[in-house]
């Protein structure tokens, strides 16, 4: 299997789209399967851990699997809470901005979500941010979900671990995708060139997405927009990197030839997961701690919203 060539064949679909909404819901089909395929998530996922220095700098809770233009696909982790927190965010109530998203489990029980409807978060009275619930719902496994453009959602942390497949892009054609494309291979120039745009008030001018309003919370029995929103990264690499371990554990990718290579370059912490793995010991779900600023419950969204 060439796990490239599927994912470049993914990403060239929806660059060649002029109804992007419309190409996502054709492929659903084809997500759904391709987060069932063994073959083609191990591939994936070696491509991604054979790059130097992966686990030294594993603070995220994702494989970014191809990032090509106004394309995104990856595999994303929900690990449970730490702290044993019942129906706790995993991150703020967000939307995306101009990108739309596609996912379909790959492995665990799913987790809970909430949905609203797009462009609710628009609608105000003063501070408090009128969000209209569209879905309240369980992503399991069997069967792809979308999100469209600005359509704010927010997850919780699942009791065990899940893991998805997500495929976000551009909801039309971007200006910016040829420069992008043309320096795919140098992510900082990308994230300079996109910095300098917007310091210079040209992100309208250039398709940038937007980075402001696009977080919320609860907070005083409402929900407001979260300001000065920063999310670095997910947790410690002491954090993270059990978490990805629990990922392949779910997924047999056990193998000792995928880990030889990359085996003697990783701190003993790195190596002992890698070896209880291959062992087939069980390997403990602890989950990720999260951050205070970004930890609400579900009740305290849904009495902020009057919703029954």
């Amino acid at each position: 299997m060439n796990s490239e060539k599927i994912l470049r064949e993914i990403a060239d679909e929806l660059h060649n789209s002029r109804d992007r909404k419309k190409t996502h819901f054709k492929m659903h089909e084809r997500i759904d399967q391709l987060s069932n395929d063994k073959k083609f998530i191990h591939e994936s996922l070696l491509n991604c851990i054979s790059t130097k220095k992966f686990f030294s700098n594993a603070t995220n809770l994702f494989f970014y699997l191809l990032i090509e233009g106004d394309v995104i696909i990856a595999i994303n982790i929900f690990p449970p809470n730490s702290n044993n927190m019942n129906d706790i965010t995993h991150d703020n109530i967000h939307h995306h901005g101009w990108r739309l998203l596609s996912t379909s489990v790959i492995s665990g029980q799913g987790y809970d979500t909430i949905s609203f409807k797009k462009k609710s978060h628009e609608n105000r009275d003063e501070n408090r941010v009128l969000l209209e619930v569209e879905e309240n719902y369980t992503h399991t496994k069997g069967g792809t979900k979308f999100l469209d453009s600005e359509q704010a959602h927010v997850v919780f942390h699942p009791k065990s671990t899940a893991a998805t497949l997500a495929i976000w892009s551009a909801d039309h054609p971007i200006k910016t995708q040829k420069i992008k494309k043309m320096f795919k291979r140098f992510p900082m120039i990308n994230k300079y060139l996109s910095y300098t745009a917007r310091s210079m008030g040209l992100s309208d001018l250039f398709g940038l997405n937007s980075t402001k309003g696009n977080y919320f919370h609860p907070e005083g029995g409402i929900i407001v927009e979260t300001r000065n929103y920063s999310k670095p990264h997910d947790g410690s690499v002491n954090e993270i990197v059990p978490c990805m371990f629990k990922f392949f554990e779910q997924i047999q990718f056990n193998d000792k030839k995928y880990f030889d290579k990359i085996l003697n370059d990783n701190t003993q912490d790195v190596q002992n997961l890698c070896n209880n793995l291959i062992q087939g010991e069980p390997l403990q779900d602890n989950g990720i701690s999260g951050d205070a600023r970004r930890r609400f419950s579900k009740n305290q969204i849904l009495d902020a919203l009057n919703y029954n």
